[in-house]
């Protein structure tokens, strides 16, 4: 295996200021999909537990799915290619640190924050996710709480645990981490309060503008596409550009080209499913 490798090709990408192309949501436990998505081009995948039953069993058999031992033999080194995120189902606002350390001790290589919005809860998120570091160290602050477990993790990231200590530190934080906290702002309140997020907040290393519950929050009823859902969206944008935070959105394939010019990092997509057979055969039934 090739030393000094970026363990997160999502971080990889980033750096080298090239588009991240994810595929979500994906629910947990839905193996065919997880397969799927593992066999494909994509660079990470979300799986999904805020809206789906929260199941860490069923997390780390889908982590498992996602491997895949060719992809592995022909790179020549551990990066994971997906790159596996969990969308956790606590508010930020909640403070359950169990649920982050619960969820990272699984082996997936960041997490998805829903409701992010005010300094105190990103704050109190980069701590929940991130080791103790050793005093004196350049980024000690904030301190880390997230409790030491030595067996999962490391081992799905095929690493001893004193290695999986230093690799899985949050980035930008910690220049050499590999592990990414992306927090959605999908409330005005959130809108309002990033630019303070991103100064203040190192350890929160990607923003998603979610237009859904932004939908809801402002009157329209899940009509993310209404005007004032999209200038919102915008506003996230410009704020993540101002202070050089990758922003993420979600897009149909007519979609992306739009949303690659107007700087979006980090694409989410999801795979789609058609009935051509189906709707062929009601069409020569007349039905």
């Amino acid at each position: 295996m090739a030393s000094n490798v970026r363990y997160s090709k999502v971080i990889e990408l980033l750096e080298q200021d090239k588009p991240v192309f994810c595929s979500g949501l994906v629910w947990n436990g839905n193996l065919d999909d997880l397969t799927f998505v593992a066999d494909s081009d994509y660079d990470m995948v979300i799986i999904e537990m805020e809206h789906q039953g929260f199941d860490l069993n069923d997390l780390r058999t889908s982590l498992q799915f996602l491997l895949s031992r060719k992809k592995l033999a022909e790179n020549g080194t551990l990066q994971a290619d997906p790159v596996p995120f969990v969308r956790i189902p606590p508010n930020t606002s909640e403070r359950n640190q169990w649920v982050m350390k619960q969820a990272l001790d699984t082996g997936v290589y960041g997490l998805v924050l829903p409701h992010l919005n005010n300094v105190a809860d990103a704050q109190a998120a980069v701590q929940a996710a991130r080791y103790p570091q050793v005093p004196g160290v350049a980024d000690f602050e904030p301190k880390g709480e997230r409790g030491w477990w030595y067996r999962i993790a490391p081992r799905y990231w095929g690493m001893t645990p004193a290695e999986y200590y230093d690799a899985a530190d949050l980035w930008p934080l910690d220049p050499n981490g590999n592990m990414l906290l992306i927090g959605i702002i999908e409330e005005p309140d959130g809108v309002k309060n990033l630019p303070d997020i991103l100064r203040e907040v190192k350890g929160i290393g990607a923003i998603w503008a979610g237009p859904g519950d932004m939908s809801v929050s402002m009157g329209h009823k899940g009509n993310a596409s209404h005007p004032d859902v999209q200038a919102n969206l915008l506003k996230i944008l410009a704020d993540c550009k101002n202070a050089g935070v990758p922003c993420a959105t979600g897009a149909t394939a007519a979609e992306v080209p739009m949303r690659l010019e107007q700087g979006f990092r980090i694409i989410i997509t999801s795979p789609e499913k058609n009935t051509q057979g189906l709707s062929e055969g009601r069409r020569i039934a007349g039905r």
